[in-house]
């Protein structure tokens, strides 16, 4: 202003910095507005370098207007602010997802993206954040990072899911315009199909094992060092006869069986409880109704891993002769405790009485197969076993999906069967036999 208060516009010698540049902080119209955040967390809004007044209330009017819509108006909320919200917010998700998604976002979103805002998110930042760790794999492949484990193209899909379902709740609420993390395009994360232990790579297995062991190597050294054909593996028909007639006398026979017969998983066979057991019933069974997890170090127990997975499975004639002999051998093993028994009522327990670790499951068939010189396969292979017996056995797909616990057959037809070269022998002869030939002549 002049002297006599008076604007003066253009003329304004504080239009220009020292260096002759506009200056845009001066001469110019601002707006302060209240806005809430994630989590309904309040702050002030300023904005300026307008022009004119009216330019001002017109940008101010366009975010009352959004406002007045339920939209989040924050256009300098972080992608680790709003992260940070989120996940503290998220109260429709078991525990252990919380842990999964929680574990990404520390490790991969805010230390590479936490800094940028949300709005300014673009498909190249996220794409940036998968070629870090493609490098690092790189790193770890050459052996120049110990300690490190491959971040394969399964667990990148995972990671991504946790930004896409962060950036769609970010998009319903009007904090973004696109979801950028269903825009990246990343390599198939599909478990492999299961591959058999065939009697020809149990061979090439066993021989690459018995190099090692001529290298000096123990035998239990070498069968670490030399790996599967691939992640999934199944074992022969005749390989679980071997196992099962091994572990005969085991104490937890019962859950060996269950896990190779009916598939189950680890936390649900760990989490069953003899109330879920209906073995005098007209169809014997036993009911799917909560799993034991491991979350950040801690066993909890929870509901099934969805829907799908609360179901009742037939236990069989078999099944009910093992259960039963099952439980008469912990009621022994009570009676020897006394008072010091702990009454979980758990099926499956260790011999107080207490519930089972579910990796103790995992630790203790690694040495039990071992034990029993069998090609390795992972515990959770049984389930992929107990699929292609069953379907083997001539069981019908949507039967085997039912006592599985899966939510869709593709899933029970693509991801959890194999077929056995008998199996499939087997049925190239039946379709030779159906086609009518002409008979050879000499």
């Amino acid at each position: 202003m002049d002297g006599k208060r008076r604007q003066l516009g253009r003329s304004c010698p504080k239009l220009k910095r020292p260096d002759g540049a506009w200056n845009p902080r001066h001469g110019t119209w601002y707006f302060v507005l209240p806005v809430v955040g994630v989590g309904g967390k309040r702050s002030q809004m300023l904005r300026g370098g307008f022009e004119s007044k009216d330019a001002a209330q017109d940008a101010m009017d366009e975010i009352k207007a959004k406002a007045s819509k339920g939209i989040i108006v924050n256009d300098r909320l972080t992608v680790g602010e709003y992260l940070d919200g989120w996940i503290k917010g998220k109260t429709d998700i078991k525990r252990k997802t919380r842990a999964l998604y929680q574990g990404h976002i520390d490790r991969y979103w805010t230390p590479h993206l936490g800094h940028l805002r949300l709005g300014d998110l673009r498909v190249a930042h996220v794409s940036a954040v998968f070629d870090a760790i493609n490098e690092r794999n790189e790193q770890v492949r050459k052996g120049r990072l110990r300690n490190v484990k491959h971040v394969g193209a399964a667990t990148m899909q995972r990671i991504r899911a946790t930004l896409r379902v962060a950036l769609s709740d970010a998009l319903r609420e009007g904090l973004v315009s696109v979801n950028v993390a269903s825009l990246v395009k990343l390599p198939s994360g599909k478990s492999p199909k299961p591959m058999v232990w065939t009697i020809e790579r149990e061979k090439r297995w066993r021989a690459e094992v018995a190099k090692l062991v001529e290298q000096g190597k123990s035998y239990s050294r070498a069968r670490d060092l030399v790996p599967p054909p691939q992640s999934v593996m199944v074992w022969r028909p005749d390989q679980l006869g071997v196992f099962l007639d091994h572990v005969q006398d085991h104490r937890l026979y019962a859950l060996w069986f269950l896990l190779s017969h009916r598939g189950l998983r680890r936390g649900e066979a760990c989490g069953l409880e003899w109330l879920d057991c209906a073995m005098d019933a007209d169809v014997p069974s036993a009911t799917i109704e909560r799993q034991r997890v491991v979350v950040e170090g801690q066993v909890i127990e929870d509901t099934p891993k969805s829907e799908a997975g609360g179901r009742v499975i037939p236990l069989g004639a078999d099944g009910v002769e093992v259960f039963r002999a099952h439980r008469v051998a912990q009621k022994k093993e009570r009676l020897a405790w006394g008072e010091a028994w702990v009454d979980s009522g758990k099926v499956f327990t260790q011999e107080d009485g207490s519930p089972l670790h579910p990796d103790w499951v995992s630790d203790e068939f690694e040495r039990l197969i071992e034990e029993c010189d069998l090609p390795p396969v992972r515990l959770h292979d049984l389930r992929h076993g107990a699929a292609s017996i069953m379907l083997a056995a001539k069981v019908d797909m949507k039967v085997v999906q039912e006592i599985l616990g899966h939510a869709n057959l593709s899933t029970t037809a693509n991801t959890y069967t194999s077929v056995y070269p008998e199996v499939a022998a087997a049925a190239a002869e039946a379709v030779a036999g159906f086609i009518p030939r002409r008979a050879k002549t000499s």
